[in-house]
């Protein structure tokens, strides 16, 4: 009987930590949004226009974000596209 009851133990202490780590991803991210820039999310936008102006891509593959480093912001790029861009 104890093994039954240590086996749901360790899955409720493994959730526990994944949701712990949800939260603070959760946290940071929020924490970025409100120091960001007031143009961030217009330039957000229009990279993605142009991005998918030249490779055809759909929305959904593009993903822009933005990292806060200690002394400057970053912002990340990642775009998928099909082969034939013609």
């Amino acid at each position: 009987m104890k093994r039954l009851r240590d086996f749901f133990q360790r899955d409720q202490d493994a959730s526990a930590n994944v949701a712990r780590e949800r939260l603070k991803l959760m946290i940071s991210q929020d924490r970025m949004q409100r120091n960001q820039p007031d143009f961030l999310p217009r330039l957000q936008k229009e990279l993605i226009e142009v991005i998918r102006r030249y490779t055809h891509s759909a929305s959904d593959d593009i993903q822009v974000s933005c990292h806060a480093l200690p002394h400057r912001s970053q912002i990340e790029v990642n775009v998928s596209w099909p082969k034939n861009t013609s």
